[in-house]
């Protein structure tokens, strides 16, 4: 496998790295796009994994701390990928058990069924996977301040006083998560605009480019879904119930009350907001990792991640979105 969880140290250029190997091993199923690139000149990489004219978007990597999602969106794209190709191998394993009656015919038949689930997931749907929106963030929370290369946009990070390891904004300390022109947006100080932020106009941009069916927006802590929107009529909110409750079943994760969408005092302008509110289609945002972690987050977190969220793709595929 390419994706290895147990490296203490996942860097910016590891993931661009595996991203190309992907690439390289699933060129059949995998294709590499660049979307934009930050503040500080780095690559907002995007991969799209499938074939279909239907497009599901996950996103990863929006705060800076929230280390172990970008990897773990590597790791499930490498999954599916590995489940699509194998698919015709398996099943030729299988027509020989079949004439073998081997004991072991259950287990691969199981085996069998999801690697052709997959196959035509990906037949459908294509799944634009960008596991890291905000690389300069990410690189700060793992190396400090000094992987900022442009020295204008280190000191002003330096003078916000904040610890690295706790760093979750972009490299010229905006919070992406607050900048999108939705309709909880307000400004945060003199000379703050909506969609200022050069990660943010890629996303927009991403969202405007392809007609997505759903958008999920990965995020940490909290083992939660958020998916109820007030500024969207019940009927939508229905569905974005539905899809929850179904998510939830997978992940095991619990679903945030309405009430508590939004925090006291919060800026809003947040992803799902403004693609809930601009395309009127499904949007969620789910925390992974426990709430009690602290930060730097445990590389234990991936492993655990993988586990709980691998089928999320898979139960989307299944729902009429």
């Amino acid at each position: 496998m390419i994706i290895d969880f147990s490296k203490p140290m996942y860097s910016y250029e590891d993931l661009i790295t595996d991203s190309k190997v992907l690439v390289k091993e699933y060129n059949k199923i995998i294709k590499y796009v660049t979307i934009g690139t930050s503040h500080d000149n780095r690559d907002i990489v995007m991969l799209k994994l499938g074939t279909g004219r239907k497009y599901i978007l996950f996103c990863g990597g929006v705060h800076g701390r929230e280390n172990i999602n970008p990897i773990v969106l590597l790791k499930i794209a490498e999954f599916y990928a590995n489940q699509y190709e194998n698919f015709n191998k398996v099943k030729e394993k299988f027509d020989l058990m079949l004439k073998k009656n081997s004991d072991n015919i259950e287990k691969q038949y199981d085996k069998m069924l999801f690697g052709k689930c997959v196959y035509e997931l990906l037949q459908t749907y294509t799944i634009l996977m960008i596991p890291l929106l905000n690389p300069d963030g990410y690189m700060i929370s793992l190396y400090g301040y000094d992987a900022i290369n442009n020295p204008e946009l280190r000191r002003k990070c330096i003078l916000t006083g904040y610890k690295h390891i706790e760093w979750k904004f972009n490299g010229r300390a905006v919070d992406i998560n607050r900048n999108f022109p939705c309709r909880s947006w307000k400004p945060k100080g003199p000379g703050d605009y909506a969609s200022s932020e050069m990660e943010t106009q890629a996303l927009i941009q991403t969202f405007h480019n392809y007609r997505i069916k759903c958008f999920i927006d990965f995020h940490s802590r909290g083992q939660s879904i958020y998916y109820y929107r007030n500024s969207m009529p019940p009927s939508y909110n229905k569905n974005q119930f539905a899809i929850a409750k179904r998510l939830k079943d997978i992940t095991k994760y619990t679903l945030v009350d309405p009430k508590d969408e939004i925090e006291q005092g919060d800026s809003g302008g947040n992803t799902v907001h403004y693609f809930s509110e601009r395309f009127y289609k499904p949007a969620l945002t789910i925390e992974t990792v426990d709430e009690n972690a602290a930060f730097p987050l445990d590389i234990k977190y991936r492993s655990l991640t993988f586990e709980e969220i691998k089928l999320v793709l898979f139960e989307l595929g299944g729902l009429s979105i």
